[in-house]
Parts: C-alpha cells; sequence; structure tokens
C-alpha cells in the first residue's frame, strides 16, 4: 500500500535532519572544514527540496526513477524478504540497497536521496581530509570549497542513482593509498580493499582501478624482492604483498567470475565482444559520433584516447541540441579547467608517489570509460564519479577562494 505524502514527506525530513545532525557532528570535530560541510549541505537539501517540490533535476528520470521503484517493489513484502533475496554484485545491488530502508520505514523518495546526501556530505569531508594529508591545510580549505560546490557532485549527491555512492568508496580506497604511501604498515591495505571493494558494489568497472594497484604495487615489491635477494637479504611484508597479489590478480582473471558494465575476464579479452558492446550502445541523440566506432585492434588504442577525451569532455558546442545538453557543455568546460590545472601541476604529482599512483589510475579509469561509454548523456554521469580526484590533483593551483582569510590570500599570491 502507497504511502500517504504528508506521512513520505515526515519520513524525508526526519531523513534529512539525521544527516543535519551527523554533518553537526564533524563541524564540532573539525572546526576548519564547518563553514564548508555546512556550505555543502545547504545547498544540496535545498537544490533536493526544489527538485522534489517545484522542477525536476537533470538526470532525474530515466534510472533515477527506475532504481526507486525497483527498490519499493522489492521492499513490499518486508524486510526478511528482502535480505535472503541478495541479489549479488550486479546492477541490482543499489536498489536492493534501497530496499531496506523502504522495508522498514515506508516509501519516501526524501528519505533514500537523504542517505545520498549523507555521501555526498561525507564525499566533501574526505576530499578535504586526502588533500590535507598529500598538500596543506590551506589548498586543503579550497579544495573543501570546490566539492561543496561543484554542480554535478551537488546534482549526483542527492538523485536516487549510484555516482555518490561508488565516489564515496573511491575516495576510501584512495585515502588508503595516500596512507600507504604516507604513514606505511598494513592499516591502509585495509581501507584499500573496503574502498575498492564497496566501489565494485555500486559500479562493476571500478573493480579495474584496484587490478591496477595491486599490479603496480606487486611489480614495486616484486623489484624491492629482488634487489634485497641480490644481497642475500628477504622482505618479508614485500613477499606478502606479492603472494596476496598474485591471488587477487588470478582470482581476478578466473572466467567463472562475472561483473557488471565489465564481464569475464574472456569477455573483455575479446575485441569483437567490446565492439558489438560499444556499438549497441551508440544510440540517442546523445551517442558520439559514428566515426567513433571501435572496429580493430589498432582503432582500440587511438580511438580509445579519442573516446576518453569524449568521456571527460562531451558534449562539445556541435554537440547542443537540447538545454540538458547545454548543462552538460558548462560541465565540460570544468573538466577541462581541472585538467588544465592537473598538466601544470604534473611535476609536483609526478613527485610524490601517492599522487602519481592516483593520477595514473585516473587515467586507466578515463581510458576503459571512455571505452565503455557511448553517449554524453552517460558520460556526464560516470565522469562525476572521478572530479574529486581531479580537484584533489589540480588543488595547488585553484585560485584562492573569497572565503579565505586575508594571511592564507596573500600566501597563495606569493
Amino acid at each position: 500500500m502507497f504511502i500517504p505524502n504528508f506521512t513520505a514527506d515526515l519520513l524525508g525530513f526526519a531523513s534529512i535532519a539525521i544527516v543535519s545532525f551527523i554533518t553537526f557532528a564533524i563541524a564540532l570535530r573539525w572546526p576548519s572544514i564547518s563553514k564548508i560541510i555546512f556550505t555543502a549541505l545547504i545547498v544540496r537539501v535545498f537544490v533536493m527540496l526544489v527538485g522534489y517540490y517545484i522542477i525536476p533535476l537533470p538526470d532525474s528520470a530515466a534510472d533515477a526513477l527506475g532504481f526507486e521503484w525497483g527498490a519499493w517493489t522489492r521492499s513490499k513484502d518486508g524486510l526478511i524478504n528482502v535480505l535472503i533475496n541478495f541479489p549479488g554484485i550486479n546492477s541490482y545491488f543499489y536498489q536492493w540497497l534501497m530496499a531496506i530502508p523502504y522495508s522498514l520505514f515506508g516509501r519516501s523518495i526524501l528519505m533514500i536521496q537523504s542517505i545520498g546526501l549523507l555521501f555526498g556530505v561525507g564525499s566533501v569531508f574526505l576530499g578535504w581530509v586526502i588533500s590535507k594529508k598529500v598538500w596543506d591545510e590551506s589548498t586543503a580549505i579550497k579544495v573543501g570549497w570546490v566539492l561543496a560546490l561543484f554542480p554535478s557532485l551537488i546534482l549526483y549527491s542527492i538523485l536516487t542513482l549510484r555516482e555518490v555512492y561508488a565516489s564515496f568508496f573511491l575516495l576510501v580506497a584512495i585515502l588508503g593509498i595516500v596512507n600507504l604511501y604516507k604513514n606505511g604498515g598494513y592499516k591502509p591495505f585495509l581501507l584499500i580493499f573496503i574502498g575498492f571493494f564497496g566501489a565494485t558494489l555500486f559500479h562493476g568497472a571500478l573493480l579495474l582501478g584496484g587490478i591496477l594497484f595491486c599490479l603496480i604495487l606487486g611489480l614495486i615489491s616484486l623489484k624491492k624482492s629482488l634487489e634485497l635477494l641480490l644481497a642475500y637479504r628477504i622482505n618479508i611484508q614485500a613477499l606478502i604483498i606479492i603472494v596476496s597479489i598474485l591471488i587477487v590478480l588470478l582470482f581476478s582473471s578466473a572466467n567463472n567470475i562475472y561483473l557488471p558494465q565489465i564481464g569475464t575476464f574472456d569477455q573483455i579479452t575479446n575485441l569483437n565482444y567490446l565492439t558489438e558492446n560499444i556499438q549497441n550502445r551508440m544510440t540517442g541523440a546523445a551517442s558520439y559520433s559514428n566515426w567513433t566506432n571501435i572496429n580493430s585492434l589498432p582503432e582500440l588504442i587511438f580511438k580509445g584516447f579519442v573516446r576518453a577525451l569524449y568521456f571527460l569532455f562531451s558534449p562539445f558546442i556541435w554537440d547542443i541540441k537540447k538545454f540538458f545538453h547545454l548543462i552538460g557543455f558548462l560541465d565540460g568546460l570544468l573538466y577541462m579547467i581541472l585538467v588544465y590545472l592537473i598538466f601544470l601541476n604534473r611535476n609536483s604529482i609526478w613527485k610524490d608517489p601517492a599522487l602519481r599512483l592516483i593520477s595514473l589510475i585516473l587515467i586507466f579509469y578515463f581510458f576503459i570509460f571512455g571505452i565503455g561509454v557511448s553517449n554524453f548523456g552517460a558520460g556526464i554521469r560516470h565522469r562525476s564519479k572521478f572530479v574529486i580526484e581531479m580537484v584533489i590533483l589540480a588543488a595547488p593551483l585553484i585560485p584562492a577562494f573569497i572565503f579565505s582569510n586575508k594571511k592564507k590570500l596573500k600566501k597563495y599570491q606569493k
């Protein structure tokens, strides 16, 4: 039975109040970011309520409605039924997860939007934490303000889509990588595992970043082990890392493992399978140009690079046919600015092993998503998963905000 609107709204506003209380607790614990996360919260709540009561938000139809309806349908037979019908790691996981609060409290779109709101504010906080570790306090403040006000981050924090969850857990993995290089030890590996595994639950292709991390770390550990063996010494930690990573890579390459958006190991290494999937997704007014179709291995390399640019920056000016395309065009301009700042900051990034690894993982993701995504409508949504990492890499060159005090502004001007 459908919940009356006033009950659904009451649940929604109660959920917003809970998220606000958690935000307040974070602000008390870390007062230097209090203005930022309160701003992030207020802006997101305002946009969420506008979208709910006044005018539909961009990208709030289609998949967003489908996910919400799927969650409601799964929840109708109660919590126990939801729990025993766990779908596994596939595109239905998000529906299943949202069905849990629906089964407990009833249907309220504002309630599940508030869960995304919590992860959205949490992502702003994590971005600030990571920036503080790799740069400094002043740079972290700049990053926090950008993340609090970045349009696509605001939008996808409050829609009933998976992006904000995937983005949050990817940030957890990035935090683990930074801690690994800054502090060492075994604890960062737990964060890295939780991060990549959590991100994979919401989008299977994000597992590939974890595999690349394992491969790079394995090669580094192998090199260290060989150097020590030549000196008749053994590094137990490096050997443990190598064995663990080999197990992960062998497990990932098993053909009986299927992940959504990826397929099995045999499928993703089969050119015919890749080209067929690319062509099937070249539909609609927002699809890429036909010449970006991939038909051979040489084209996979060249056009893969071109499609990565399409993924990051499209729609271009010649693609604009609707109002939503104009919004996407403006979003693409912001990504162009970030890429330009990252390029200018490339020397500082390459000197830091953590930032270097993060940038390599990002470039790999851009290439993979460039091949997998065939229309800029999907591209706008998917690239929002990576914008926080891009802001962190560009951070030192982002202009100081008016919210900064005079001392900080003088520091940036120097």
